[in-house]
């Protein structure tokens, strides 16, 4: 028994919410071994991108694609998992930094191989309906 929905665009966005769960769920599964959740791992990576530099939690959670992202609960977490520092900026006290360990950088590239192929998860799609759908949820976001 199929659902029902009122039309067309309903569908639609029944559809991008369950595809957003199906790819969260596919990497929530890559990352139980390393016992890290999806915003855990996106955290890493963005502190991995400016490695051995540091970055602000303002600065952090401008590079989350979360808008939502509870940026304290996720350092905090992490902050005990010894997988990141927080350290106050010599040049304003009131300001701290987030930055990865050496060996946590280890940790976040070992982590980065399960993800070497994360695109297989669409590699079934041509190169035709990969633009199409590039250009419609780039749409969708930037209400062109």
């Amino acid at each position: 028994m199929g659902k029902e929905f009122r039309n067309q665009y309903h569908r639609l966005i029944a559809n991008l919410h369950q595809t957003d769960g199906y790819i969260f769920n596919y990497f929530g599964q890559k990352l139980a071994p390393f016992a890290l959740s999806v915003q855990q791992y996106v955290v890493l990576r963005r502190l991995s991108e400016v490695y051995p530099k540091s970055l602000t939690a303002g600065e952090l959670k401008e590079k989350m694609t979360d808008i939502n992202s509870d940026i304290t609960r996720l350092t905090d977490r992490l902050v005990s998992k010894n997988l990141i520092v927080r350290e106050v900026d010599p040049e304003n006290r009131r300001r701290v930094n987030l930055r990865l360990t050496e060996e946590s950088n280890r940790f976040v590239q070992k982590a980065a191989e399960e993800f070497s192929d994360f695109e297989s998860i669409v590699s079934h799609l041509t190169d035709e309906e990969v633009q199409i759908m590039n250009t419609l949820l780039e749409k969708i976001r930037n209400r062109e």
